[in-house]
C-alpha cells in the first residue's frame, strides 16, 4: 500500500495517546446466534477485502496500511465468555492501549446472549473516524448476512491534506476565522475549569443507554418548529447534564460552561471523501451563561445561536486553524502536563458525538436483524465524558463515557437518566421561548 501523511487531528490525537489509550469502539447488536468460526472467517475476508489490517508509521509524519497476508491467526477474533457484560467490556478495552507494535489497530469480538449476539470492533482512534469504522462493519455484517451486498474492493485512502480539502473555499476569509477563533478564547476565560485528578484523570468507564422508543420522531417535528436542528437540543441537554453533574472549581470570574462537538467534516470537503478510510473530524464548543443553564428553552436557542455563527464563520477552516495551534503549542508542554494544559487553555466540561443512521446502510437491516448500533467515543484530554447519541430507526441509543475519578457510577446512571428526561420534556413541547428577546 501507498504512503500516507498523518492529517492534523491525527498528529494531536497520535499526542494523547502518548499519555493514555485514545480508543473508541462501534458494536452491532444482532438477533438471533452467530458460530464464532464463521464471524472470525467474515471478519478476515472483510479486512482483506477493504484493503485494511496493520498499520505502520514510515516516521513521524508518515504511515501507510499493510495487508494481513496469512497473519489472521495472530490476532484472533476475541470470543467473550458468556455471561460478560458489554460494557465492561468496552470499559477495559478503551483503558487498554496497542502496545504490541505489529498488532493491527483493531480489536474484533463477538459476545452471545440468549437471543442475540454483538459484534464489534475497538480501535486507535487516530486511524479512522466514525464513517470510516461503519464501513468495516458494514462489509463484516453484510458478508454474514447479506454476501450479495458485500463490496468487495478495497477502500479508498486520503491523496491530500487538511488545507487542500478543506481550506480557502467559497467566501470565507482568513480575518473573519482568526477573530472567530480569538472570541471563542477570550469567552473561554469566563469558563469553568473541570476539577484535575492528576494521572486520576485518564481511566474511563463506559456505559450504553437506550431512549423511549419513538422519542426522536417526537423530538424533530418539535425542533424544526422552533427553527432548530436536533443536534442543538442533544448539545443543550448535554449542556444542562454536565452543569448538575461535573464538579467544577467555583469562581466568581468563571460562570458559564463549555460543551464540545466533535463535526464529520466530510461533508465540506474539496473531494468526495463518503468511499475514502481516514479521520477527517472538527471541533466546535459552545459557551452557555449561568442565566441560559437556569432556562431550558433559552439554553437551547443560545446553543442554536452559536452553532450558525460556527457554519457562517467557516467551520472546516475555524477547526484547522485551533488544531494548527494546539500543535505548535504541544511540543512546550510535557506529556505528564497535557490534561492540564488542556483543562486550563479550553475548560470544557462536556462533549458530544451525533450520528444520524437512518440514511445509511444499517437502517436497512433495522429492526430484523439488527437491533441496535452502538458508538463509543474516547474522552481525552479536551472533555472529561462524552455522549456518543445514535439514532437508528425510532430509536436514540448513547455511549457515555466518562473520566472515573470524575463521577461515581450512581452519579453517572443518574446524569444519563436526567439527560433522557430531559429530551422526554422537549419532546412534549418544551424548546418554546420568545425569539423577540435578545439571546
Amino acid at each position: 500500500m501507498g504512503e500516507h501523511h498523518l492529517n492534523l487531528f491525527q498528529r494531536l490525537t497520535r499526542r494523547w495517546e502518548a499519555v493514555h489509550p485514545y480508543n473508541a469502539a462501534q458494536v452491532l447488536c444482532v438477533a438471533g446466534r452467530l458460530a464464532p468460526s464463521q464471524a472470525a472467517e467474515a471478519w478476515a475476508e472483510s479486512l482483506r477485502g477493504l484493503g485494511l489490517g496493520r498499520v505502520q508509521l514510515v516516521d513521524r509524519f508518515r504511515f501507510r496500511h499493510e495487508v494481513l497476508n496469512g497473519e489472521f491467526a495472530r490476532y484472533p477474533l476475541r470470543v467473550l465468555a458468556p455471561g460478560t457484560g458489554i460494557e465492561s467490556h468496552l470499559t477495559a478495552e478503551l483503558n487498554r492501549p496497542f502496545s504490541e507494535p505489529d498488532e493491527p489497530p483493531f480489536r474484533p469480538f463477538l459476545l452471545e446472549e440468549a437471543d442475540q449476539f454483538y459484534f464489534g470492533v475497538v480501535y486507535q482512534h487516530w486511524v479512522a473516524d466514525s464513517v470510516s469504522i461503519r464501513c468495516v462493519l458494514r462489509e463484516w455484517f453484510t458478508r454474514l448476512f447479506d454476501p450479495g451486498a458485500a463490496r468487495g474492493s478495497a477502500l479508498h485512502h486520503p491523496r491530500e491534506g487538511y488545507w487542500r480539502l478543506f481550506g480557502g473555499r467559497g467566501s470565507w476569509r482568513l480575518d473573519e476565522t482568526l477573530l472567530a477563533n480569538f472570541r471563542t478564547h477570550m469567552r473561554h476565560r469566563q469558563v469553568r475549569k473541570v476539577r484535575s485528578f492528576g494521572p486520576a484523570d485518564y481511566p474511563v468507564r463506559v456505559t450504553i443507554h437506550h431512549t423511549p422508543n419513538g422519542l426522536i420522531d417526537q423530538l424533530r417535528p418539535v425542533a424544526r418548529a422552533q427553527e432548530l436542528k436536533l443536534h442543538d437540543v442533544l448539545l443543550a441537554a448535554v449542556a444542562e447534564a454536565c452543569d448538575r453533574f461535573v464538579p467544577t472549581q467555583s469562581r466568581r470570574n468563571r460562570p458559564d460552561l463549555s460543551i464540545g462537538s466533535i463535526i464529520d467534516l466530510r461533508r465540506h470537503a474539496s473531494a468526495d471523501l463518503n468511499d475514502t478510510f481516514g479521520l477527517f473530524l472538527g471541533f466546535t464548543s459552545v459557551v452557555c451563561r449561568r442565566d441560559a443553564l437556569a432556562n431550558w428553552p433559552r439554553l437551547v436557542h443560545c446553543v442554536a445561536a452559536q452553532n450558525r455563527k460556527h457554519k457562517q464563520s467557516g467551520l472546516p477552516q475555524a477547526s484547522m486553524l485551533w488544531m494548527l495551534a494546539a500543535l505548535a503549542v504541544n511540543p512546550l508542554v510535557p506529556d505528564r502536563n497535557l490534561y492540564h494544559f488542556y483543562r486550563k487553555e479550553m475548560p470544557i466540561s462536556g462533549g458530544l458525538s451525533n450520528v444520524n443512521l437512518n440514511d445509511s446502510w444499517a437502517a436497512r437491516y433495522h429492526p430484523q436483524p439488527l437491533r441496535h448500533y452502538l458508538r463509543v467515543s474516547p474522552t481525552g484530554p479536551l472533555v472529561p465524558l462524552v455522549f456518543s447519541t445514535t439514532t437508528l430507526g425510532s430509536r436514540l441509543s448513547f455511549a457515555l463515557t466518562c473520566r472515573e475519578a470524575l463521577l461515581s457510577p450512581e452519579q453517572e446512571a443518574a446524569m444519563a437518566l436526567g439527560f433522557t428526561r430531559r429530551l422526554q420534556t422537549a419532546g412534549a413541547g418544551g424548546l418554546k421561548v420568545d425569539l423577540s428577546r435578545q439571546l
